[in-house]
């Protein structure tokens, strides 16, 4: 079987999966009290609100190129091409200079060998307010000199080694290490795909700094022999200086690629520093909202209301449905929803930069 015929006929097989099996359970008559025992649960209302909507995305665009939908430029890889979809945002990324940040964590005295919260308040109280302040003490002093080295002389990398050492990465000042890196290094990421693990990745959401502009970048696999291409290219981005932010992306996007590049054959071990802003954003709002979800925050901090979104489990049906029609209309939500969820994650990330 050649290669493309291969792919060919993987792309059937999980077109039909899909159809057969799909990853939700519809709740009949809208039965609240049965969401709760069933898996991706949707409600019959939103069931059929949605079809209606592929439907009428089907319709609206009928015999218009995806080109034209979707302007972007086909990138050629050693795999073969991949559609990317590039666009420009105003967006400034705030934040203080590195070394007020190093001075801020001088203020931890439990990032001291030997000091947790008890002994800090305990050294509080007898004058010892920062760092630099327990060169004076007898027992502390060689700790504390070890750590000012690290904090004054090290690495952006050494430093958030040594404070995520002490601190949960929910902790503000693990996220304020941030901090250290420069604009430019952060690379937002996001990704779609037909479902959770071992699935193909359907559209590689990225999002850059160019200047107070937010570039996002997406990768969307036309076809099922693209998505190595998207893999490439997305691999790409991951250089030894770029600073991954995600939302959920420790537990999902980052092994989700590590999986698919495995399958692939392709090495890529993804060891790039990672803020993942779901943790922080728990400890932050948990109690003041119903659920910590990026359309929650995006809703309550940034008034964004999404319209013609797709719940992610039916994103798969809308997938299926452009390729059997080859229609770019049940691509656009799913295209929009990423490039919102690129564009909120950077938002939120900017609220955080903005509280240190």
């Amino acid at each position: 079987m050649t290669l493309p015929l291969a792919f060919e006929s993987a792309s059937r097989l999980w077109r039909e999966r899909i159809v057969r099996a799909p990853d939700y359970t519809v709740i009949r008559n809208d039965r609240l009290f049965m969401a709760s025992v069933s898996g991706a649960p949707i409600l019959e209302s939103e069931y059929h609100e949605v079809l209606r909507l592929k439907y009428s995305l089907l319709q609206r665009y009928e015999g218009i190129p995806l080109e034209e939908v979707f302007p972007g430029r086909v990138l050629e890889t050693a795999e073969g091409a991949v559609y990317c979809i590039t666009r420009r945002h105003g967006l400034r990324l705030p934040g203080r200079a590195p070394g007020e940040v190093r001075q801020q964590l001088e203020s931890d005295l439990t990032l001291v060998y030997g000091i947790g919260k008890r002994k800090e308040s305990e050294l509080r109280r007898r004058g010892y307010r920062t760092i630099p302040d327990l060169l004076q003490h007898r027992r502390f002093r060689d700790s504390a000199r070890e750590c000012l080295r690290v904090l004054r002389e090290g690495s952006p990398a050494d430093v958030r080694a040594m404070v995520s050492r002490w601190h949960p990465v929910s902790h503000p000042h693990c996220l304020s290490t941030a901090g250290l890196y420069r604009c430019e290094q952060f690379l937002f990421l996001d990704l779609e795909t037909l479902g959770i693990y071992q699935r193909p990745v359907i559209l590689a959401g990225l999002a850059f700094m160019d200047g107070d502009t937010l570039v996002t970048c997406q990768y969307l696999v036309r076809s099922m022999e693209e998505e190595l291409p998207a893999l490439l290219a997305t691999r790409e981005h991951l250089s030894g200086e770029t600073v991954l932010v995600t939302y959920n992306g420790r537990t999902f996007d980052v092994p989700y690629l590590m999986e698919r590049y495995a399958m692939y054959g392709e090495a890529c071990e993804i060891h790039n520093p990672h803020y993942d802003l779901l943790h922080p954003s728990r400890r932050r709002w948990r109690d003041e909202f119903p659920d910590c979800r990026l359309m929650t925050l995006e809703e309550r901090l940034f008034s964004i209301h999404r319209d013609q979104d797709v719940p992610s489990m039916m994103v798969p049906e809308f997938y299926e449905a452009f390729l059997t029609s080859q229609n770019p209309g049940p691509l656009v939500p799913v295209v929009e929803h990423n490039c919102q969820d690129l564009i909120s994650l950077a938002r939120l990330f900017c609220l955080f930069r903005e509280g240190w």
